[in-house]
């Protein structure tokens, strides 16, 4: 199932490499979750995260969804070095999504291609879903939630990206890799779980 809103409905938004797990409070926060974004983000070295909220009602839909530009060296990594999305949920209970479909995704707006990695959806629990993308490699990614189109919808700790600024993150190829090892299951980390505390 490629982004579920028509893509130009995905408003758009560069994550920094200050929005980790490590400053959670700081991390962009979607007030609306039904509302369609995608978070266009980047990992840099093994253990790298990157983490987006988003707020939702009980009931209403959860929709996530973890892509990967359809380039080298990206389009090329082995499943364990492919990045990982791990849901925090307002219960406290973590998922860490399988990352092994490959579904390809064009984005017409934007004249972008994607592999589709992992993708869920669910009747929500009331309260905040955090996201979290874990790396293994130096790699972009794409975070997509919601599937309702609004534009100028509210964001905070964060704003909108351009269509150039998604353009020029396409085209940029991820830093060389800084890691030393490879982390199997990132979300087993101490420091990972206690991030969230």
């Amino acid at each position: 199932m490629g982004l579920a809103a028509p893509a130009a409905a995905h408003t758009p938004v560069l994550l920094g490499s200050d929005d980790t797990v490590d400053a959670l409070d700081r991390s962009p926060l979607a007030p609306i979750g039904t509302v369609s974004f995608a978070f266009y983000g980047r990992t840099s070295a093994v253990g790298d995260t990157r983490a987006v909220r988003i707020q939702l009602s009980r009931g209403e839909p959860f929709h996530a969804q973890l892509l990967i530009p359809d380039l080298a060296p990206e389009n090329e990594l082995p499943v364990p070095q492919l990045p990982r999305l791990s849901i925090l949920g307002p219960d406290r209970a973590m998922t860490t999504l399988d990352n092994t479909a490959r579904a390809p995704f064009f984005e017409p707006f934007t004249q972008t291609s994607y592999l589709t990695l992992a993708d869920t959806a669910s009747a929500a629990q009331a309260g905040t879903y955090t996201l979290v993308v874990t790396g293994s490699a130096p790699a972009r990614f794409v975070i997509a939630t919601g599937d309702t189109e609004q534009f100028g919808a509210p964001l905070v700790n964060a704003t909108a990206a351009t269509l150039s600024d998604v353009q020029t993150w396409y085209r940029t190829p991820p830093s060389e890799f800084r890691g030393t090892a490879h982390v199997s299951n990132p979300p087993d980390r101490p420091d990972f779980d206690t991030a969230f505390c």
